[in-house]
């Protein structure tokens, strides 16, 4: 249970990127709305990446241009909140090779 009674799912990780790419794979999620998307790099602030959203073995359901150093979707974009359900893959691509990066991937159940 959360903050106000709102269960949130959060799944993080820290990965290092192998030949400029990522990928992670949440857990399932229940259905919920995405509530924030965030990708630091640790490495180096300077750090030139992209980021999609998946379903897994689906098409993509987010795909965010150019980023240096930070990615923190919290519905600036227009993009959230968006409705999840199941499982999601989210991949950092064009990103220098042995770079790590923090994600974070929240939605409200």
């Amino acid at each position: 249970m959360g903050l106000f009674g709102v269960n949130i799912y959060k799944h993080e990780t820290s990965q290092t990127t192998v030949g400029g790419s990522i990928s992670s794979t949440t857990l399932n999620v229940r259905g919920g709305l995405l509530r924030q998307v965030l990708v630091q790099a640790q490495t180096s602030l300077a750090a030139i990446f992209k980021v999609t959203i998946a379903e897994q073995g689906g098409p993509n359901i987010l795909s965010y241009g150019y980023h240096t150093g930070e990615l923190n979707d919290t519905g600036a974009s227009g993009a959230l909140p968006l409705p999840v359900l199941g499982n999601y893959t989210l991949t950092i691509q064009n990103a220098s090779p042995n770079d790590t990066f923090l994600v974070r991937f929240l939605v409200e159940e």
